[in-house]
């Protein structure tokens, strides 16, 4: 697990970085309580917290089906996984800094998300084998 969290930590940062500089009104990062870095740790963090601990849901949901769940349906579960992240988050972005301007922008980035994860994922495990 550790591998994981670390990696998608280091990719969301990058993901969040990047959709602030290119869409600043829609991503805001950082308010009057908290800084753009720490908006972009805060936020991160917990959003890789969410995204690390739904593992052991997609375990069980294998054992359930008696398979191996497919790229697909990773994807499909991660992309609700860090739509409902991204938007509880923002729904506290007082506290965590991050801001975004409607659904549309987080399902974009949690778009955004699901793919550089599972590219970034692909490349570590395959490392490892």
């Amino acid at each position: 697990m550790t591998p994981t969290f670390f990696v998608s930590l280091v990719l969301n940062s990058l993901v969040i970085l990047i959709a602030n500089a290119l869409f600043p009104a829609q991503v805001v990062l950082g308010n009057a309580n908290s800084n753009l870095w720490w908006a972009v740790f805060h936020s991160m963090v917990m959003l890789t917290l969410i995204g690390t601990l739904a593992v052991p849901l997609f375990e069980w949901k294998q054992k359930m089906l008696g398979r191996a769940l497919t790229t697909k349906e990773w994807m499909i579960g991660y992309l609700a996984i860090n739509f409902v992240g991204v938007w509880v988050i923002t729904r506290f972005s007082e506290q965590f800094g991050l801001g975004i301007s409607g659904w549309w922008v987080g399902l974009l980035l949690a778009v955004a998300f699901g793919f550089v994860q599972s590219k970034g994922m692909m490349k570590v495990f395959k490392k490892e084998k």
